[in-house]
């Protein structure tokens, strides 16, 4: 599966995702979601849900207190909070690009090095993600996650290879019997045989709104 990356921001973005099922969901840890099966019965509910948690920064409450009143995170905010984690990370001196897609959401390369050694490789690696994980704390770690919920995930399914395929179908990529089990089978051949390109700018859309790491080899 060497086209898929499970590297950077948007895979912490993936991460963090899984961290909102969670923390919102009854099930244990080895229960595989069902089909339908959801987050939460709305965005608003939520929004209450996180608002009721003691831990949040006085950034993510206003945040999430204005969402409470409007509906939803308002993409000024979204922006704020990506912005304020992105200068986190350049002030750590990481080298990121960021990718702004169709619905919004930002897709996040890293320029590492690549070193000989895989040990080596690997331990930049965890130090990235660990930068990614204290930039991203108290500002984008709960907005980031609740508004690629909101832009990817609408109706806020806990399975994400089902989310995804929901986008897509929506987007006109596959046909109404392409599932969620099809789509699992052809992610880790990168999607070679699907009838959707898994570049193209909607395609990306759709992962990352589903919080799905997944980029081509050339990237």
């Amino acid at each position: 599966m060497s086209s898929t990356a499970k590297l950077g921001r948007w895979l912490a973005g993936a991460l963090l995702v899984g961290a909102l099922l969670t923390g919102c969901s009854s099930a244990g840890a080895e229960d595989q979601p069902s089909g339908g099966e959801k987050i939460a019965a709305n965005l608003g509910a939520l929004f209450e849900q996180y608002l009721a948690r003691d831990d949040l920064s006085d950034f993510e409450r206003e945040v999430l207190e204005r969402a409470k009143e409007t509906g939803e995170i308002s993409a000024e905010d979204y922006e704020d909070a990506h912005a304020q984690e992105a200068s986190c990370m350049a002030d750590a001196g990481y080298d990121i690009g960021y990718e702004k897609l169709a619905n919004g959401l930002y897709k996040s390369t890293p320029h590492l090095p690549q070193l000989e050694d895989n040990a080596e490789n690997g331990k930049q690696v965890d130090a990235y993600m660990t930068a990614s994980g204290e930039c991203a704390e108290g500002v984008s770690m709960v907005i980031e996650s609740l508004y690629t919920l909101q832009q990817g995930n609408p109706d806020l399914l806990v399975d994400q290879d089902e989310a995804a395929v929901q986008c897509l179908r929506k987007a006109g990529l596959v046909p109404g019997d392409y599932t969620a089990e099809t789509f699992a089978a052809e992610l880790p051949n990168s999607f070679s045989s699907s009838p959707f390109d898994p570049n193209s700018d909607a395609a990306q859309a759709c992962f990352a709104g589903a919080g799905i790491a997944f980029a081509s080899a050339q990237e």
